[in-house]
C-alpha cells in the first residue's frame, strides 16, 4: 500500500474540495457517502479516504494531525515507515502534514464525521456555539469493535443469525487486504457468496478461507437461532435475534478479556430492501443503546448502526459464508452430500466447531440454538 509525496496539484485538488464542498450541499453530501463507502469497503484510495479511516479506527488521531500521520504511514506506507526514525531517502516520499491536515479538516469540518473533542475544537476555532452540544456528543475516545452480521434460514427449520466480530478494528484494513490478494491470485472474480459455491469453484472458495484463517487473530464469530415454526413474524425476529446475538457476544468478549469493556461498537447488518432496513436499524439502535446504559453502566458506546452493502464489503461477505455455513449444517435436508455442504464443514471446523455435534458445540459460549 505504498503512497508517493503528496504533490502540488494534489494539495490543489484537495483546496478545490475543501471550497467547493463550503460552498454546495449537494457535493457535501455526494461526497459524505463516497468517504463512507470507501470506509466501508476497508480499501481507501485517495488521501481524504484514508484519513477518514484512520479517524474513525482510532478515536484518539481526532485530536492530533501528527498522530494521524503516523498511522496514516504505519497502515498505508508500511513499506516506508513502519516506526522509529525515518530515513532520509524515505522522508520525501512519505505524506505530507499538510495534506493530511487537510483532508482530516474537509472530514470533520466539512463533512460532519468523527469530530474532535470539543477543547481540540475550540482551539482549533471550530466550535461555534451552535456546534458545542454535538461536539459534547462526541464517541469516547475506546478501543473500537466491528461487527458484520447476516442471517439465513428463512425457509429452514432454523432461523439464524451470524455475525464477524472484528475485536482491533483497524485490522479490518488488513483483513480486507488478504482477501483482495488472495483473490487476485486465484483469479477470483466479484464477490463471495455462499450459494454460488458448486463444483467449480470449491477449490476457490476453500483457498479464501485459508486467507481468512491466516488473518483471523483479531477475528470471533456469534451466532443465534430459533426455530422457525411458530413464528408470527420473522422480520420481527430477526431483529430480537441480532439484539440478543450482540448483547451476548459483547458479554462473552468482556468476560474473556479479548475486548474487554468500555468500548466503542460498530454494528452493520447486510443490506436488504430499503425502508425495511430503515426500521430494523432503528429498532436494533434503540435496543442497543438502552442495553449499553442499563446492562453494561454505559461503557459500551453505540458508534454506528447500519445496514450495509455486502458489495462493496469482503467482511460482510464473510458473515455471510459464516452464517450460510451454519444453516447448511442445521438445516441439510437428506441427500449426497455436496460442494456446500463441504465448505459449511471446513469453515466451521476451521474455527474449533464440532459439527458432527447437533447443536454445533465450541462455537462460541454465546451461541445458542433452541
Amino acid at each position: 500500500m505504498n503512497d508517493i509525496a503528496a504533490t502540488p496539484t494534489e494539495d490543489e485538488d484537495q483546496e478545490e474540495l475543501f471550497v467547493t464542498l463550503q460552498k454546495k450541499s449537494k457535493d457535501k453530501e455526494a461526497e459524505k457517502m463516497r468517504v463512507l463507502s470507501a470506509i466501508a469497503s476497508n480499501s481507501p484510495a485517495r488521501v481524504t479516504d484514508r484519513v477518514a479511516w484512520i479517524l474513525n479506527h482510532y478515536p484518539q488521531a481526532r485530536d492530533s494531525d501528527i498522530q494521524c500521520q503516523i498511522i496514516y504511514w504505519k497502515t498505508f506506507q508500511v513499506d516506508l515507515y513502519s516506526g522509529g526514525d525515518i530515513s532520509f531517502e524515505n522522508y520525501p516520499k512519505l505524506q505530507r502534514l499538510h495534506s493530511i491536515a487537510r483532508a482530516r479538516a474537509v472530514v470533520q469540518n466539512i463533512l460532519g464525521l468523527f469530530i474532535a473533542s470539543p477543547e481540540v475544537r475550540k482551539f482549533r476555532g471550530k466550535l461555534e456555539e451552535e456546534e458545542k452540544q454535538r461536539a459534547l456528543e462526541v464517541r469516547p475516545s475506546h478501543p473500537v469493535y466491528c461487527i458484520y452480521a447476516d442471517e439465513s434460514g428463512k425457509t429452514g427449520k432454523y432461523l439464524l443469525v451470524g455475525s464477524l466480530w472484528v475485536l482491533r478494528s483497524y485490522e479490518t484494513i488488513k483483513i480486507t487486504a488478504a482477501i483482495n490478494q488472495k483473490k487476485k491470485e486465484i483469479g477470483f472474480k466479484g464477490e463471495m457468496h455462499f450459494k454460488e459455491i458448486g463444483k467449480g469453484n470449491l477449490d476457490a472458495y476453500e483457498a479464501l478461507l485459508g486467507a481468512i484463517i491466516q488473518n483471523s487473530s483479531s477475528i470471533s464469530f456469534k451466532g443465534l437461532g430459533v426455530i422457525r415454526s411458530g413464528l408470527y413474524n420473522v422480520d420481527d425476529t430477526l431483529n430480537k435475534l441480532f439484539y440478543h446475538m450482540v448483547i451476548q457476544g459483547i458479554s462473552e468478549e468482556n468476560k474473556s478479556g479479548r475486548a474487554v469493556l468500555p468500548r466503542n461498537l460498530q454494528f452493520r447488518k447486510d443490506a436488504e430492501e430499503s425502508s425495511k432496513d430503515k426500521l430494523s436499524i432503528m429498532e436494533i439502535e434503540l435496543q442497543l443503546q438502552n442495553a449499553s446504559k442499563n446492562l453494561f453502566q454505559g461503557n459500551v458506546y453505540i458508534d454506528i448502526v447500519e445496514a450495509e452493502d455486502s458489495s462493496i464489503s469482503p467482511l460482510m461477505q464473510i458473515a455471510d459464508l459464516f452464517v450460510s455455513s451454519i444453516s447448511r449444517v442445521l438445516n441439510k435436508e437428506e441427500g449426497k452430500e455436496g460442494p456446500k455442504d463441504i465448505f459449511a464443514k471446513k469453515f466451521l471446523e476451521a474455527f474449533g466447531v464440532d459439527t458432527k455435534d447437533e447443536h454445533l458445540d465450541g462455537l462460541s459460549e454465546c451461541v445458542r440454538f433452541s
